[in-house]
């Protein structure tokens, strides 16, 4: 299942929550989506306002958020993460299990 950029950060936050964590500080590589969940911009488009609710929900599950927008070029590793994770299927992350020729780690 391939996943857009901001299913992978919905993602990315509720699998940080999932973990237990209370404080989280999240980066996005985009200076609109930043100033949309942050209140600066207005969302002009009906799926896009879709997104930023989940996001909002999402974000208020933690104690204390921080959204903050950094350059693209600086993102390129998250984003090989991102692309990495969303071509992985459901049924292949591990799931505690030891499978036949697999050392647990």
């Amino acid at each position: 299942m391939k996943l857009t950029n901001n299913e992978a950060m919905i993602e990315g936050l509720e699998l940080a929550k999932s973990l237990g964590e209370e404080v989280i500080e999240a980066k996005c590589d985009s200076l609109l989506v930043v100033n949309q969940v942050n209140g600066t911009f207005k969302v002009r488009e009906e799926r896009m306002q879709r997104y930023l609710d989940k996001l909002q929900v999402t974000l208020h599950r933690f104690k204390e958020w921080n959204l903050q927008q950094i350059p693209r070029d600086q993102n390129s590793e998250v984003d090989a993460l991102t692309n990495l994770g969303s071509s992985v299927e459901d049924d292949e992350f591990d799931t505690g299990e030891v499978r036949e020729g697999q050392a647990k780690g």
